[in-house]
């Protein structure tokens, strides 16, 4: 992969995690996706976070330790990993708009209180998107008695939700219970599958937290009344915890999961997202990475998607000119006229400039270098490694 480093300008937030509760029994095996070479998405499946003295003795198969969790979520910023939102997720799957080459989508299952205590912070320190469903009846009247979990407060879902870095779902307002090892959501009429989905309507706009469009059945059942509703509600997605990835042309409504069980180990963690690539470099550090043919630029360690991969034209390499304009925030502007790019002029010193534009699938692009030089950076090529860096 050829790479062209820039200076760091700006660095975003990306990331996304997934909790679900019914790790029972699967067979580690079966949780490794193979590498076929279409755009995929892994979509991690969490639940409950513990201090590692707690973890040590909880026999819970969805209880994993805060250093657990830190040391996957540090894999995951070292190694490049973006984290999708959900729009992400329902662009890819509605409209084939591609995803980064290393994508996940973090998620929680149930709202516990340890996803504000343990992994909020955590994915903040990263930079990294996660996704909790909730289950509205168990916050808006929390259980008594030591045996339940505490779960999160309206409080805690705003600050998380404020912050970019949270967004929230449903794991249904009151059917998150079995009877007779099934899941009450399946054994409900259609009638009170629809007020549920109105009663989780309901406690959102309480929580003030944006309308929810996505679902994480409980213990990943479902039938065909359950679908139909959701998307009757305006449901867009739909999360099992059926294991394996998600590709262009998984079913929305009924997506794979991977959970992730306690005291795996990274290469255990490695081979659940079906992961064999080095640490990024650690040039990364600092700086804004292109790669030609890559749909991923960097900022620092953080990935963005970009509309089109940096190629060549005429002999020049070339990126769309929207990651510059409205990423890195460079002050330029674009006459669709003449196909031109220049310099906008708000001091005296500013320096104008016309450079041509190209356009290569759908996108306006401009030379990189050229663009570079003009807005005043030093340009210096990296033969070994196949970078420039932009100072």
């Amino acid at each position: 992969m050829h790479c062209f480093r820039l200076s760091l300008l700006k660095k975003p937030l990306l990331v996304l995690l997934s909790f679900s509760i019914f790790a029972l029994g699967f067979p580690f095996s079966a949780l490794a996706a193979t590498d076929d070479g279409k755009n995929s998405a892994a979509v991690l499946c969490y639940h409950h976070i513990v201090p590692d003295e707690e973890a040590a003795v909880t026999k819970s198969e969805a209880t994993i330790s805060v250093s657990e969790f830190e040391e996957q979520m540090r894999y995951l910023y070292d190694h490049g990993y973006y984290t999708a939102s959900l729009t992400d997720i329902e662009n890819f799957l509605y409209f084939n708009k591609q995803l980064p080459e290393r994508t996940v989508l973090i998620t929680f299952d149930d709202g516990y209180e340890s996803n504000y205590t343990y992994a909020y912070p955590i994915l903040r320190k990263y930079g990294l998107h996660a996704v909790i469903f909730l289950i509205g009846g168990a916050i808006e009247t929390p259980s008594s008695g030591t045996a339940s979990i505490p779960k999160l407060s309206l409080d805690e879902i705003k600050e998380m939700s404020e912050s970019g870095f949270i967004e929230f779902g449903s794991h249904t307002f009151n059917a998150h219970y079995l009877l007779d090892k099934k899941s009450a959501f399946v054994e409900m009429s259609l009638g009170e599958i629809t007020k549920d989905f109105e009663d989780m309507k309901g406690f959102f706009d309480k929580a003030g937290a944006p309308k929810v469009l996505s679902i994480a059945y409980p213990y990943g059942q479902y039938d065909d009344k359950i679908v139909t509703s959701a998307v009757v509600e305006g449901y867009k997605l739909g999360f099992t915890v059926t294991s394996g990835f998600i590709y262009q042309d998984s079913s929305p409504m009924t997506l794979n999961r991977i959970i992730v069980p306690p005291g795996i180990g990274l290469d255990k963690f490695k081979t659940l997202i079906n992961d064999t690539s080095e640490a990024l470099p650690e040039y990364y550090n600092g700086s804004i990475v292109l790669c030609i043919d890559s749909v991923t630029a960097y900022l620092g360690k953080q990935p963005v998607p970009l509309d089109a991969a940096p190629t060549y034209a005429d002999g020049k390499l070339v990126a769309p000119l929207n990651f510059f304009k409205d990423v890195l925030k460079w002050d330029i502007l674009w006459d669709n006229n003449t196909n031109k790019v220049a310099r906008r002029i708000t001091t005296r010193e500013d320096v104008w400039f016309l450079l041509p534009t190209y356009l290569s699938r759908g996108q306006v692009m401009v030379p990189v270098r050229e663009l570079a030089e003009k807005m005043g950076h030093q340009v210096i090529w990296h033969q070994n490694d196949k970078t420039v860096e932009i100072k």
